[in-house]
């Protein structure tokens, strides 16, 4: 399958996403790209055969990144710079996250955790991207706070100590939200990146994984101060959350104040429902069902593309792609199917 060539825009884009004016062309924005669906696009299409720096340098990567970007039709790359994410994974011997109890239990472990230094994170890649990334396109990095502070806990700790010692919930969350928010700060210090993108998972398949209220008063205070800083800076705000979380859109899109919102699933809130509830008031980004498109034939991808776009480009304020990650375990062939299907639209 030979895909045609897509124009970037960014400053298209930005309007489609302020819901200014309704773009000329499909917009594409993916949460992230597996490495193995990097990988084949780049055997197929030879996307890394102009790039001098040898394989494995960081360079290399961070060109191949580019290039893949591009090929997609996407104007927003996402990086991931070393020293900002916290230490979990492996701390109690296991390389997963941990549901019942993480690092921190007791207010003793609060001080003997190894709490990453904003000073310490590496900002090589965006350095890099300030000089090289092409003019049309811009970069996104992710900020948190519940999701760090889950895996700190876990989750059946967290929900204990919200009542038997929230001071020390708050406490953790604290520290949590001071780091990223030094992360935003430094983040928006450079001239290319484009948006913020607050990355937290406060649903399940039917409700949120705990009271609203509760987010609402712990952590959505940070999420307002990230994103208060980010549009002082002449960025955007975007904010990822998976599962049902129909109770803080209000206080997302008007508290917050996000300009564009991340992951959608068929059996929790299709994105087309979701354009229809609140696509007057917040850009949607994805929502392409990533079960759907792993496991469809390309003729029904097509449509469903199609489908999707009929319902949701319409008065701008919408980027397609897929509802989550572009898997691993998707299909090369009906990936690109999406993209074939994007660049033909209407």
């Amino acid at each position: 399958m030979n895909l045609s060539p897509v124009t970037l825009d960014l400053d298209a884009l930005r309007l489609n996403l302020l819901r200014q004016k309704e773009p000329a062309r499909v917009h594409i924005f993916e949460h992230g790209v597996a490495d193995e669906v990097k990988d084949e696009l780049d055997r197929r299409f030879g996307l890394s055969q102009s790039i001098r720096e040898p394989r494995g340098t960081p360079e290399f990567r961070w060109q191949r990144d580019v290039a893949v970007q591009r090929f997609i039709g996407g104007e927003l790359l996402r990086v991931w710079l070393p020293g900002a994410e916290f230490a979990v994974a492996g701390s109690r011997g296991i390389t997963w996250g941990e549901e019942h109890a993480g690092p921190i239990q007791t207010w003793e472990d609060i001080e003997k955790y190894n709490w990453p230094k904003p000073e310490a994170i590496n900002w090589a890649e965006l350095e890099w991207h300030e000089r090289h990334l092409p003019p049309d396109m811009g970069v996104v990095h992710v900020v948190k706070v519940w999701e760090v502070v889950r895996e700190l806990l876990g989750f059946e700790t967290f929900c204990f100590k919200l009542h038997e010692d929230p001071a020390f919930v708050d406490e953790v969350i604290r520290r949590v939200g001071e780091f990223h928010m030094a992360l935003t700060r430094g983040l928006c210090g450079f001239r290319r990146v484009f948006a913020v993108y607050a990355a937290d998972d406060y649903g399940y398949k039917t409700a949120t994984m705990f009271a609203p209220q509760t987010v609402v008063e712990k952590f959505l205070p940070w999420h307002r101060r990230m994103s208060a800083h980010a549009h002082e800076r002449g960025k955007l705000f975007f904010f990822h959350c998976c599962g049902k979380v129909d109770a803080l859109m209000d206080a997302l899109i008007d508290d917050v104040k996000i300009d564009a919102k991340h992951s959608f699933e068929d059996t929790v809130v299709p994105v087309t429902e979701a354009k229809r509830r609140w696509g007057r008031r917040v850009a949607l980004l994805g929502g392409l069902d990533v079960d759907f498109i792993a496991r469809a034939d390309e003729a029904a991808i097509r449509r469903r593309v199609r489908e999707t776009l009929a319902l949701c480009q319409p008065g701008g304020g919408y980027c397609l792609g897929l509802g989550n990650w572009v898997t691993s375990y998707i299909p090369a062939d009906n990936y690109l199917a999406v993209l074939d299907e994007a660049r033909k639209y209407p």
